[in-house]
């Protein structure tokens, strides 16, 4: 009889009574042969730490992209904006914000408001109207928003790219709005999305600066002496004129015009409740 060796065991190989060779396997020791591997409950520890881990990075991950995402495309928006501005005063031949915010008197209007809307917005592929199911809320995500200078918290002009635009001649201002990402994308929130320019009186595009932070009480103080205030021309009534108060671009504002002076804090990458940090870093949540 011969032996052929197997991994743990052996195998012969005899021959029978009626001359055929026959192969008799044995039993092969098997336990030497194993490999040592995990237990279930061994692969179900690593399976929750690496669970815990992905719940804790992953949103961290999809939030720094969004944020750069928003700065992207807020730093395109402001840059076409500049550009549509030269097109506009070169087709005027002359000082744009003067001509949009000239008074008709007598009629109690701006004489040139639908030929600025029209020499303004022609240079946009505008294909339809925005529509926000929910009103865009302020920049600390507390509030309806509401401003009417310097753009509107809703753009209402729907762009070939699917974001929205707005202009604005009110209170002596010619003012822009922009929603970076268009009303079907959130956060849908001023200083976060939506962001306000206005034109200076140099007839330059200027991103407005928070002036100061005004408290409850110091709100309900000015309205106490707001009726017939002739100091805000732009103001359209007190209350209007209470929520813009100061441009307010801060966590601790409950104005509703919360995120109006938020631009020039997004151009500038800083934030507007502490200055070591990058504006897009200090975004309410």
């Amino acid at each position: 009889m011969k032996s052929v060796c197997c991994t743990g065991g052996a195998t012969s190989l005899s021959r029978n009574s009626k001359g055929f060779d026959q192969i008799d396997i044995g039993f092969c020791n098997l336990k030497s042969g194993l490999r040592k591997g995990f237990t279930l409950s061994e692969v179900l520890i690593t399976l929750g730490i690496v669970g815990i881990v992905a719940a804790i990075t992953i949103p961290n991950l999809v939030s720094n992209y969004q944020k750069k995402v928003l700065k992207s495309q807020f730093l395109n928006k402001y840059s076409l904006l500049q550009q549509q501005m030269l097109y506009a005063k070169n087709d005027y031949g002359g000082n744009f914000k003067k001509y949009c915010i000239t008074r008709d008197y007598v009629n109690n209007k701006y004489a040139h408001k639908d030929e600025c809307y029209a020499i303004f917005s022609k240079y946009f592929k505008v294909i339809g109207e925005c529509n926000y199911k929910n009103k865009p809320l302020t920049y600390n995500l507390k509030k309806e928003a509401y401003i009417d200078i310097g753009g509107t918290a809703n753009p209402k002009y729907l762009l070939a790219d699917g974001t929205c635009y707005g202009i604005t001649v009110n209170g002596g201002a010619l003012g822009f709005s922009f929603d970076i990402n268009g009303a079907d994308k959130g956060p849908n929130a001023l200083g976060h999305d939506i962001f306000a320019f206005w034109v200076n009186k140099e007839d330059y595009l200027e991103p407005i600066k928070m002036a100061g932070y005004y408290t409850d009480e110091e709100l309900a103080s000015v309205m106490e002496n707001c009726e017939g205030d002739t100091s805000m021309p732009y103001i359209n009534g007190c209350v209007a004129g209470n929520e813009q108060r100061g441009y307010p671009c801060t966590e601790k504002s409950a104005q509703k015009g919360n995120g109006l002076g938020c631009s020039w804090y997004a151009l500038n990458d800083v934030c507007p409740d502490d200055e070591t940090k990058g504006y897009w870093d200090c975004l309410p949540r």
